[in-house]
């Protein structure tokens, strides 16, 4: 599906380019985030009356992801919820509730579900790492913190420290071992000089 870029989008294009997306992100994406239209001459042709427009837009939306980017870069988002004793959440979190906390943190309604890119909706507590992509200069990734209480977020963040070292041990311990067989292959076994038996010293003598 041809579009018509009316904002920059990250890997994509910036305002104005006419690019071929498939019909899925076009339509559930582009279009409805105001980022594309559709390309038509005639769409083509308006997009030339408010091209100023589109572009004055742009620069206030870099100015609200800077904004956001100094308030939320480098901090942890925490969001509680009801889980099992397991662990596993009777809900799960999603882009929109993401979006829904960092707005409470911000005080004013600046992130939508759009600018946060989430693999999947996350069903256990835990720490997550999460992208948020407010615009196509500006991305960076927050801390997510899941958890059914704020008296568990420090055993939350021990417990991954914990398996980070644990995975950095291991990672050691299989270069040492990989040393240790490279050195053992480079190593040319000694030639052992042959031995003069004593029968053949006596018939020399």
């Amino acid at each position: 599906m041809k579009i018509i870029l009316i904002a920059s989008v990250s890997n994509l294009g910036k305002i104005g380019d006419v690019v071929a997306v498939k019909n899925g992100y076009a339509k559930n994406f582009l279009i409805p985030n105001k980022k594309a239209i559709c390309f038509t001459t005639n769409n083509y042709k308006i997009f030339e009356t408010k091209k100023h427009e589109f572009e004055q837009a742009n620069l206030k939306n870099l100015d609200v992801a800077e904004r956001v980017k100094v308030q939320v870069a480098g901090k942890d988002i925490v969001i509680i919820e009801n889980a099992s004793d397991d662990g596993r959440l009777y809900g799960s979190v999603n882009s929109a509730s993401i979006a829904i906390k960092i707005n409470e943190i911000l005080g004013e309604k600046l992130v939508s579900r759009a600018d946060i890119f989430l693999k999947k909706p996350i069903k256990e507590i835990g720490v997550y790492e999460v992208r948020l992509n407010l615009h196509s200069e500006i991305g960076f990734d927050v801390r997510l913190i899941v958890t059914r209480s704020e008296s568990e977020i420090e055993a939350l963040l021990k417990s991954e420290k914990k398996g980070s070292k644990s995975a950095d041990k291991v990672e050691a311990s299989e270069v040492e071992v990989a040393s240790e067989k490279s050195e053992e292959k480079t190593k040319k076994p000694k030639k052992k000089k042959p031995e003069i038996s004593e029968e053949i010293v006596q018939i020399v003598a």
